[in-house]
């Protein structure tokens, strides 16, 4: 089980069921914001936007979009790391990335044997985050670190490192969370 919170900022967290993520998946809401983060994408493709502003405004709209908290659940419904309830689970991001989904399909014939059960392409189109069950006995980044090494990828976000993941994580969207398994 992880947690679910209908944004980044609000520190409320309930269980994650799939009902919860189909709905989150297939919400306006989310498919607007995430059109609206391809689109700046494309603006700066174009030129018509700098890559610093680009990011600006992909992180001022994530801001909006709800987020999972892959690595835990809270006890007493808030996001807070004396409240944590460590899942089991670990978030493995790959960023900037030219064609994640093509990277999900060489990492998919592995995802059993890597015990991955979500892959993500995030709202940019430019990432890919992988919910994988944690080996037994590792620490968050200790985990990560593990998948580094079995994808052969040095260059992973680590920035996650406790159990109350930063808000710029676990973001959901209709670019596409696909169960692994």
């Amino acid at each position: 089980m992880f947690g679910y919170s209908t944004n980044a900022k609000n520190q409320q967290v309930s269980v994650c069921t799939a009902e919860v993520l189909d709905r989150a998946l297939r919400s306006s809401l989310v498919s607007r914001i995430c059109g609206e983060i391809e689109d700046a994408l494309e603006r700066c493709r174009r030129g018509e936007l700098t890559r610093e502003e680009f990011e600006k405004e992909k992180s001022k709209l994530k801001l909006q979009l709800p987020i999972l908290t892959p690595h835990a659940t809270f006890t007493h419904g808030r996001r807070l790391i004396k409240q944590a309830v460590p899942s089991g689970l670990s978030m493995y991001d790959m960023d900037h990335k030219s064609n994640p989904r093509a990277l999900w399909e060489s990492i998919a014939p592995r995802a059993k044997e890597l015990g991955i059960g979500l892959a993500h392409i995030t709202p940019s189109t430019e990432g890919l985050r992988l919910i994988f069950a944690m080996p037994q006995g590792m620490s968050l980044v200790e985990a990560q670190r593990w998948m580094s090494e079995q994808l052969n990828d040095p260059d992973y976000d680590a920035v996650c490192k406790d159990l109350v993941v930063p808000r710029r994580y676990g973001v959901v969207c209709r670019a596409g969370w696909r169960c692994a398994g």
